[in-house]
């Protein structure tokens, strides 16, 4: 066996270990658990290496799953210099992501990424990334062989057919727990949202907010935390003593996914957090901060809102009924299409079955099409502005249905007519 797949989370430590030490354990951020386990139920016939100095010499193929560093502040020149002194023949990336505040922000790689990207694009089919924002920056940088896959999360389960569907509450509030990154750029969303939890929600989910620990070294940083995120709904101590209830971490996926299971809604800005509800069957909704969150939603048809214009006075309920998965639920089997060819094409073995019947390839066919029509449309607008009822207008146009096999039929025999209705027999019928 020549496969290896690179895990940079091992374990994070036994239970009764210091949150934080098993905090570092996981890189910092519990949601690494999320994403290489499922690279790893989707994958077989490969080994695990946790350090990549212990890769044996007849390596084949190396498997990398890294979420976001494609940055500015990411140099990987490093690791371009051990595959090119090992000569690994295949190295296939899973999931890039480029990291930057909004599409509004060019993200320039530094000449070490620059380098690994290169070597990368000369040792596999394609290189795996999040979104459309990715595909443009490596396009920018001379990489042309790019799949747009989403994040291997989405497709934990290996089913084809997975859907997510929204029971109704009856307007009843769900029991919902929040989510976010906090960071001063969405200081007052971050306010809102930690107001909105104390008000509407059962739990905060906490994945790399070291001031939640609540633990003696970040005494004086936790109450600044309070401070600084604080609408004034509530006062700082209220927050503080709501959050030492409520906050929850987990450090294994079986714990995680069985509290989600006990919730109804889950609200943030964390997209694995939002993943983790979604497997377990509990509607999510997307708060977007960052291009990575954006054009993951875009792509998948996740439903999302702007982390900016969120300001928390809406009930858990209300942003409940908002949320529709109508244009995921159709879309689903399409993205798992595509991530399965692109493993196939990268020559992994996976365990991603089910894959398109042949009667639907002239339906992908003509969906790639319009696509490719709409896209065009907003590429010919050179960034300006159009009205939005005449947008509307252009995009109905270009995904109207084509007229059916049967109504042509129907029409070449005079029996149908748009001024009648379909119970209304047409004059050539009648006669």
């Amino acid at each position: 066996m020549s496969t290896y797949f690179l895990r940079t989370v091992v374990d994070a430590g036994a239970p009764d270990a210091p949150a934080r030490d098993r905090l570092a354990n996981l890189v910092h951020n519990t949601g690494n658990l999320f994403f290489e386990e499922a690279v790893s139920r989707q994958l077989y016939a490969y080994r695990t290496v946790h350090d990549l100095e212990l890769l044996p010499p007849d390596a084949q193929t190396l498997v990398l799953s890294m979420s976001n560093f494609i940055s500015p502040a990411t140099d990987l020149g490093w690791l371009a210099d051990f595959i090119e002194a090992r000569r690994i023949p295949q190295v296939v990336m899973i999931g890039a992501g480029a990291q930057a505040e909004s599409f509004s922000h060019p993200v320039e790689l530094s000449e070490g990424t620059r380098r690994f990207v290169a070597t990368l694009s000369h040792r596999c089919e394609t290189i795996g990334v999040r979104g459309y924002f990715t595909a443009e920056v490596l396009h920018r940088a001379g990489i042309r062989n790019v799949d747009v896959i989403g994040c291997p999360s989405l497709f934990f389960a290996n089913d084809r057919g997975f859907q997510v569907s929204k029971p109704d509450l009856g307007g009843r509030r769900p029991r919902t727990v929040v989510h976010c990154t906090p960071y001063g750029n969405y200081r007052d969303a971050v306010a809102h949202l930690l107001s909105f939890a104390v008000r509407e929600c059962e739990a905060y989910v906490a994945q790399s907010e070291t001031q939640l620990l609540f633990d003696a070294e970040c005494d004086e940083r936790r109450r600044f935390f309070f401070q600084y995120y604080n609408d004034g709904d509530f006062a700082a101590a209220e927050l503080d003593a709501w959050m030492r209830e409520r906050v929850r971490w987990f450090f294994d996926l079986e714990s995680w996914l069985g509290y989600l299971s006990r919730m109804e809604f889950s609200v943030g800005a964390r997209f694995h957090g939002n993943m983790a509800a979604l497997q377990v069957g509990v509607p999510a909704l997307n708060l977007v901060c960052d291009s990575r969150t954006r054009e993951l939603c875009e792509y998948l048809n996740l439903p999302f809102a702007f982390f900016d214009e969120f300001d928390g006075l809406r009930g858990a309920a209300e942003l409940y009924e908002r949320t529709d998965f109508s244009l995921f639920n159709a879309g689903f089997a399409h993205k798992y299409d595509r991530y399965r060819a692109f493993l196939s094409r990268n020559g992994l073995r996976h365990r991603m079955g089910g894959g398109a019947a042949d009667d639907e390839a002239p339906a992908q066919r003509i969906a790639a099409i319009r696509a490719e029509s709409v896209a065009a449309l907003v590429r010919s607008l050179g960034g300006g502005e159009l009205a939005p009822d005449a947008l509307m207008r252009e995009l109905r146009l270009r995904l109207r249905p084509d007229r059916s096999e049967e109504e042509m039929k129907l029409a070449d025999r005079g029996a149908f007519d748009l001024r009648r209705p379909r119970s209304e027999p047409a004059a050539a019928e009648e006669a």
